[in-house]
């Protein structure tokens, strides 16, 4: 695994802090840029670089961090606290995903996922609406599903 150090190079992005992201490989890491599937958590843009980095080399030695004051804001171990992801960004981002590579199909959405899963219908992604019942009905067939909020949109 490789830690990449990124950064948003988005000029409206109001944080302009670095993030960190973990890859298999190098390739792994460009294929992913390249497919869209890396974005700022800050503002859910795009358009992420690697940040200059220095090489990682692990130390025998433990680092603990210092308590240097007793003001709890100063200390090594409360600086990031401060930090916060918008999950409405990332739940928007999911979204956008989700209807550009996946069919809807509304509310034949447990149906259509039994017909897939039973060969009665062609593999493919799809989304759409079920209530509790319903996906409690594909559980216990072992269909695989996942149950994203579906968040409006940011006009």
């Amino acid at each position: 695994m490789i830690k990449y150090s990124l950064k948003c190079v988005e000029e409206n992005c109001n944080k302009n802090e670095p993030f960190d992201g973990w890859f298999q490989n190098s390739a792994s890491f460009e294929k992913q840029i390249d497919a869209g599937y890396i974005s700022c958590p800050y503002c859910g843009s795009l358009n992420i670089k690697k940040n200059l980095m220095s090489p990682s080399v692990k130390s025998t030695k433990k680092k603990i961090p210092k308590i240097i004051s007793k003001n709890v804001k100063h200390n090594e171990l409360n600086k990031n606290t401060n930090k916060q992801i918008d999950m409405m960004v990332i739940l928007r981002n999911l979204k956008k995903e989700i209807q550009k590579n996946a069919e809807f199909v509304g509310k034949n959405f447990t149906k259509e996922a039994k017909a897939i899963h039973e060969g009665k219908s062609k593999e493919r992604a799809i989304y759409g609406q079920a209530d509790a019942k319903d996906l409690e009905e594909l559980k216990s067939k072992n269909i695989d599903f996942i149950n994203v909020p579906w968040v409006q949109d940011d006009n």
